[in-house]
């Protein structure tokens, strides 16, 4: 009970942001190098998970590394329309 606890506090941090960025059609603040760490200790913690046989643990990681990359395909998105409407003067 205290991992899958854990693993609920920890996804619900990223909602917010997902929201937030989603409202803002923005992520200017996060940084691609810090979703790409975070990713990939995720991934290396759902590697874990496999080796010790414990489903709390891939489930949490996997469902975090979903999440960090719609927050990464969000951004480069909404980057993306950023830069389209600073080159045509908007």
């Amino acid at each position: 009970m205290l991992g899958i606890s854990a693993g609920i506090i920890t996804l619900s941090g990223f909602i917010p942001q997902i929201y937030k960025g989603w409202r803002a059609k923005r992520l200017d603040g996060l940084s691609y190098l810090m979703l790409g760490f975070l990713c990939t200790g995720m991934f290396l913690w759902i590697i874990y998970g496999f080796f010790r046989n414990d489903i709390v643990i891939i489930l949490v990681n996997f469902t975090g590394v979903l999440l960090n990359i719609i927050l990464l395909l969000m951004k480069f998105h909404y980057g993306k329309i950023s830069r389209t409407k600073f080159h045509r003067g908007l």
